[in-house]
């Protein structure tokens, strides 16, 4: 009887709980990541490494899936589009045997499938993630699978989150590898009050919910993975970001000599190097900031410099009696892009 009680009420919580989200109207934060892709982006997907806790006939299967994945987002773009919209991408798997010699500076998105996170990130409960670094875009996904562990004292039970040697199912490394690839593309997190009235049930409006939880515990019922799927909104924003005619065209930067000059240290004064630097129209975006790298025997310092309206920098070189004499390298980069060099001997 106390079962049935108890199941009667979450039903009943559920549905008010249902009830309430659907009178509310939640607020939604979508921004955008300043990552972008610019012309025919490629995607390079690496064949995982041998492991002997991984069959080797999931690897074609997860391959596969990989690619349908990917077409996920680009038939939706394509569909949603005008006939002339460039949605198109390059697709290429990395086997084995071709990995330390090939050519990534062609990947505009690398695929890694690795067993856990990196060192420094290892103990953190990290199903996969996106970063980029050096202009392009790294997606890993974590295929060791995750279980609960249970421990028990004189009067408590405790679970908790521990590995284990079986790789988690492709379905919820499929439904991670949606979100990281929208990542890639550009899309931040989707944040809603929602997730905080429905608990997480149902199906999320975007596949950008931040937090992907495929794991289950005896006291919490995770998100669905095969519900995880790529929203209406989701392909809304990513045309919103790049316009209806698909991801745009590249933009060239012209290649310049570094602009080189001499200065003598002069004792008790500063010397003042102004430097100014117009970003391309096309590719200035409101509210990005600029990174300026100084190079000095072989240590780079990188500062974020603010770009104003009109798409100009303003940044400040000073040399002092007390500047450590030789050579330095000043680069602007903006958005993954080098748009001008500096350098400077000070002796």
């Amino acid at each position: 009887m106390k079962k049935l009680v108890a199941v009667i009420f979450a039903i009943l919580l559920l549905s008010s709980v249902m009830s309430i989200a659907s009178a509310k109207r939640f607020e939604v934060k979508y921004d955008p990541l300043p990552n972008r892709f610019e012309g025919t982006p490629t995607f390079c997907t690496k064949e995982p490494a041998q492991d002997p806790n991984v069959p080797e006939s999931i690897i074609p299967i997860l391959l596969k899936k990989t690619k349908a994945n990917l077409d996920a987002w680009i038939g939706p773009l394509k569909s949603s589009s005008q006939r002339d919209a460039k949605w198109d991408i390059n697709y290429v798997e990395i086997p084995r045997s071709k990995q330390a010699s090939f050519d990534y500076a062609k990947c505009n998105v690398i695929i890694s499938f690795l067993k856990t996170p990196p060192q420094g990130l290892e103990g953190v409960e990290i199903l996969g993630r996106h970063y980029f670094k050096d202009n392009t875009n790294h997606v890993e996904i974590y295929y060791q699978g995750y279980g609960i562990c249970e421990t028990k004292d004189s009067q408590w039970t405790y679970w908790y989150t521990c590995q284990q040697d079986s790789p988690k199912l492709i379905v919820a490394m499929e439904a991670i590898l949606r979100h990281e690839l929208g990542h890639a593309m550009g899309l931040g997190h989707y944040i809603s009050e929602e997730l905080l009235y429905t608990g997480g049930l149902g199906h999320p409006s975007s596949i950008m919910v931040p937090i992907l939880d495929v794991l289950a515990s005896p006291s919490h019922t995770p998100l669905d993975p095969e519900l995880m799927e790529i929203m209406p909104v989701d392909i809304a924003k990513l045309k919103e970001i790049y316009g209806n005619d698909g991801w745009g065209k590249k933009t060239e930067i012209k290649k310049e000599k570094a602009n080189s000059k001499v200065i003598q240290i002069k004792n008790g004064k500063a010397i003042i190097e102004k430097i100014t630097v117009q970003i391309p129209p096309e590719l200035y975006k409101k509210g990005q900031k600029a990174n300026v790298i100084l190079l000095h025997d072989g240590k780079t310092d990188t500062q974020k410099v603010l770009v104003n309206s009109k798409g100009k920098l303003d940044y400040t070189f000073k040399i002092t009696d007390k500047t450590v004499p030789g050579k330095y390298e000043i680069t602007i980069n903006y958005l993954g892009k080098t748009i001008k060099k500096f350098s400077y001997e000070i002796r």
